[in-house]
C-alpha cells in the first residue's frame, strides 16, 4: 500500500507484523489512558513503535493501510483463505502455514492480515511471475490440503467470515462433523424442500 503511493508511512520502523486499533477518545482522561497504556507495551518490549491519529484526515490514512490491501495485492493474483483459529493460538497456527507453504513452495509470498481480535486471519499466497494463474491455482490445491488440516488440528474454521460458497464445499468436514453437517442439511430441507435456492452452493437436497 506504501509502495503505491497511496498514502505516507505512519513510522518509520519495519516490523514484522503491524496492529491497527480503534478507540473513541470520549475525553482527554481516555485519551491519556490510550497513551499510557501503549508507552508501557513499548516499556515492556512487545511494540517497536506507533502513532496514534490526532485528525481525521489521519484516522482515515491508517484505516487505508489496513482497507487498500486487498486492492494492492491483486496484481500477483493471490489465492485466498479466509480461516479462524481461537486468539491464543494464532502465533503457533501463522508459524506452522508459513513453514509449511515456505517448505514446499519457496517460490511462494504469502501475506498474512485479518481481525487479530477474534482470530479471523486471511491467508493470501501470492502467484510467481513464472507461473500461470492454472498452475498456480493447481499447486494451491495441495496448500489447501495442508492448511485446512492444519485448521483441524487447532478446532478451527475454514470459512471465518465470507461464507462456505462452492470454493470451500469440499472442505467442510475440516471443521464441522457429520453430524453437524446433517443438521444443517435438514435446516435447509425445512426453509427450500425443493432445492430452488442457490441450489449446489453447499448442500443439494
Amino acid at each position: 500500500v506504501l509502495a503505491r503511493g497511496d498514502v505516507p508511512a505512519p513510522f518509520e520502523s519495519d516490523c514484522p507484523f503491524y496492529a491497527l486499533l480503534e478507540f473513541e477518545a470520549t475525553t482527554e482522561e481516555v485519551a491519556n489512558h490510550a497513551l499510557e497504556t501503549f508507552e508501557h507495551c513499548v516499556e515492556q518490549g512487545w511494540v517497536l513503535d506507533g502513532v496514534m491519529s490526532q485528525s481525521e484526515t489521519q484516522l482515515h490514512n491508517l484505516w487505508k493501510l489496513r482497507e487498500y490491501i486487498s486492492e494492492t495485492i491483486s496484481h500477483w493474483t493471490p489465492y485466498k483463505n479466509d480461516i479462524s483459529v481461537t486468539v491464543s493460538k494464532v502465533p503457533a497456527f501463522l508459524q506452522e502455514i508459513d513453514a509449511i507453504v515456505g517448505k514446499h513452495y519457496p517460490d511462494f509470498e504469502i501475506v498474512w492480515f485479518g481481525h487479530i481480535g477474534d482470530g479471523n486471519l486471511h491467508l493470501n499466497i501470492l502467484k510467481p511471475d513464472n507461473l500461470s494463474k492454472d498452475e498456480f491455482f493447481a499447486k494451491c490445491a495441495t496448500v489447501n490440503k495442508w492448511v485446512f488440516e492444519t485448521v483441524e488440528k487447532y478446532n478451527g474454521s475454514i470459512s471465518a467470515e465470507h461464507g462456505v460458497g462452492m470454493t470451500k464445499r469440499d472442505y467442510l468436514t475440516y471443521s464441522r462433523s457429520p453430524v453437524e453437517i446433517e443438521y444443517m442439511k435438514a435446516v435447509k430441507a425445512v426453509f427450500d424442500p425443493n432445492g430452488i435456492m442457490n441450489p449446489g452452493k453447499i448442500f443439494a437436497i
